[in-house]
């Protein structure tokens, strides 16, 4: 999987930021918590490194190894 890494605005990096927060809130409500790998590849995200589907499919294949 080739990154394309593709310029995001500052207003999009706080929103995928937000995302990201509320993702680990959320995990933490369930007494769950994001490894290392998997925050490694959401803060690609964060950014702009990877796309949305560049992420979908990170996580994906991330799931199917485990």
């Amino acid at each position: 999987m080739a990154a394309t890494a593709t310029p995001i605005s500052e207003q999009e990096r706080v929103e995928r930021e937000r995302a990201l927060a509320s993702t680990i809130a959320n995990l933490r409500i369930e007494d769950l918590h994001l490894d290392d790998e998997s925050k490694r590849i959401f803060q690609r995200h964060v950014d702009g490194e990877i796309g949305f589907e560049e992420f979908r499919s990170a996580i994906d294949e991330l799931n199917e190894r485990r």
